[in-house]
């Protein structure tokens, strides 16, 4: 008992020590590296023109920063959401826009940059910036590129080299948008081929059948798919996913419906789908059946060879030798 008690108390001495370092190194942290340091990039948005399917084009912008301390900035690009193009500068070009996914198009010379503080300062309205950086990246536009317009972000992450291993608190973080049109003829376009019923399911799952006719990758979603009484009065209606969808390609979107409140039989389907800036409707008579899980049987895998009764064997001889050591070690502490 003696043992074991000074056991129990040796390891809560030790947990109390723990902590107590921890909160130490906490607090006696420098303050400094918790104080703003603002990262950012000028502009805020870059327009490339007009690019040919094939061609390589070099952009440029500037990374600033108010911060005294030798920072690293780590850059790397990303897809841009559609909302950008719904801003009323983009109004004119909103329904010329491709969705394919152009970040992977991005090359950076060098990454990451290090942004080293300087004699000479930049006064700005914001404030004095310490130190500038000009970085220039490369987009390749591949030949098989959509002809339409295109958008990515330029997203820099910086990290303090004052304490090797430490980060820092970015109170201003900000991403670039770049856009940029590939030369030829855009068309955004697609149509509601049919609505159907997947009946493998617990619940009424309708699928909405979208081809994209167009030029242009674009998503496509149903805010609304209704199902009417075939006098027209609404029963029910859900909203289906997103699905991205290249020109010539079919996507389904998926609505689920409550089976306890479609009860089989004749219906009148209605969906609205919204692709890119543009939207269409489409309606159709359907035989709503009752749902119907399909089970799919078990199917147990033969033995191939005597193998696996020789492993069977080797797991049974080694579970009976942690057993016995179990044992002997109980016994051992008992004495």
């Amino acid at each position: 008992m003696g043992i074991k008690y000074f056991k129990k108390q040796f390891c809560l001495a030790s947990l109390i020590i723990y902590v107590s370092l921890i909160i130490c190194f906490f607090a006696s942290m420098d303050p400094v590296s918790a104080k703003e340091l603002q990262v950012g990039v000028s502009p805020l948005m870059l327009d490339l023109g007009t690019v040919t399917k094939g061609e390589s084009v070099v952009g440029s912008f500037f990374i600033v920063t108010s911060s005294q301390d030798e920072i690293i900035v780590k850059l790397k690009s990303s897809r841009s959401n559609f909302d950008f193009f719904k801003k009323p500068a983009n109004i004119d070009i909103v329904n010329s826009v491709s969705e394919e996914d152009s970040s992977g198009w991005v090359y950076f010379p060098e990454n990451p940059y290090v942004l080293k503080a300087a004699d000479d300062t930049l006064n700005t309205k914001s404030g004095t910036i310490s130190d500038w950086k000009n970085v220039n990246f490369v987009l390749n536009v591949p030949d098989d590129a959509e002809s339409c317009y295109h958008a990515f972000k330029i997203e820099p992450t910086p990290y303090t080299t004052k304490e090797e291993g430490s980060s820092v608190t970015i109170i201003a973080m900000v991403a670039i948008t770049v856009k940029f049109q590939v030369d030829g003829e855009c068309a955004v376009e697609g149509n509601i081929l049919d609505i159907m019923q997947d009946i493998s399911s617990d619940y009424v799952d309708l699928g909405v059948y979208f081809k994209n006719v167009g030029t242009a990758t674009f998503s496509a979603q149903s805010p609304e798919v209704m199902i009417l009484y075939e006098n027209g009065t609404l029963l029910d209606k859900q909203r289906s996913g997103s699905v991205s969808i290249i020109p010539g390609d079919i996507g389904v979107l998926n609505a689920r419906f409550d089976p306890k409140k479609i009860v089989p039989g004749n219906y009148l389907v209605n969906s609205t789908v919204i692709y890119g800036a543009n939207t269409t409707s489409k309606q159709v008579p359907l035989i709503i059946e009752k749902p119907e899980v399909v089970k799919v049987s078990a199917v147990v895998p033969k033995a191939s060879d005597g193998m696996n009764d020789t492993r069977w064997i080797l797991l049974f001889l080694i579970i009976m030798i942690l057993v016995g050591a179990y044992k002997f070690y109980k016994a051992e502490d008992r004495r």
